[in-house]
């Protein structure tokens, strides 16, 4: 536990899913947590989007708001909040919006990162935050579930060999991992076996996806974007060949508008 000289609120010690809890007279009254440099407040129920320099603005910030009458108003979350309470989207990917600005660079980034984390055996279970925050996933090898960085997992300097070698603690011995990420590679695909909805895979449709979505931004319609980012965020076996076409797609509509 850490407090400032002074104060009446207890910053806790960091959580798995990289808050800090903030008790004020022995109540909890919200949490911190540190993003892309900054760090925010939250308190749930309430909203608050104000940055601060370190932990301890913030955590003061939450004793000042709990003596003005701000209080929880639901039980805290387990995880970052992400866009899934903005922008309407279908079921079956809006748990995958990334947790960052919507913008159609981070939408491709997204689909290119979680089309990796197929190939290495992890499941995203919300949408991709960046590359240096906590982003949790399930193990395909074991079934685990927690948080890792995609820093780590992509590897560096051009090695893809992710960081580290062991997974997590618990996971299948590092022996049998290389058979287990075969056996899971034998589900993947070139093309789109979708019945449902047909994601692209071809380069007539990654430029379709691409440039709907792109389209529906530059003219400030955040929905319709948030819709057809269907295409390329639901999960598919083919996301591997999709992920690199949609990216091909994306550097040829930026060059074509920088033309």
């Amino acid at each position: 536990m850490e407090k400032q000289s002074e104060t009446r609120y207890v910053l806790g010690t960091r959580e798995e899913d990289g808050r800090y809890p903030v008790t004020v007279d022995g109540s909890p009254a919200g949490t911190v947590h540190r993003r892309h440099g900054s760090w925010y407040l939250t308190i749930p129920g309430r909203t608050n989007p104000n940055r601060f320099s370190d932990r301890f603005a913030a955590a003061e910030q939450i004793e000042a708001l709990y003596d003005q009458g701000i209080r929880p108003t639901i039980p805290a979350p387990g995880t970052l909040p992400t866009p899934s309470t903005s922008p309407a989207a279908t079921e079956s990917y809006r748990h995958l919006l990334p947790d960052l600005r919507l913008t159609l660079a981070n939408l491709v980034r997204a689909a290119e990162a979680m089309a990796r984390l197929a190939q290495l055996g992890w499941v995203p279970l919300e949408g991709y935050p960046g590359a240096d925050q906590p982003w949790r996933m399930e193990c395909r090898l074991c079934g685990w579930k927690g948080h890792r960085f995609w820093s780590h997992l992509r590897g560096r300097n051009g090695d893809r060999t992710p960081r580290p070698v062991t997974r997590h603690p618990g996971c299948i011995p590092v022996k049998d991992m290389p058979a287990a990420l075969i056996t899971l590679a034998s589900e993947r695909c070139l093309t789109c076996p979708c019945e449902e909805y047909r994601h692209p895979t071809s380069t007539d449709g990654a430029v379709t996806a691409v440039n709907v979505i792109g389209t529906a931004l530059e003219t400030g319609a955040p929905g319709r974007a948030v819709r057809a980012a269907r295409a390329i965020l639901e999960p598919c076996p083919a996301a591997t060949s999709r992920a690199d076409l949609v990216r091909w797609a994306y550097d040829r509509r930026v060059k074509w508008m920088a033309s």
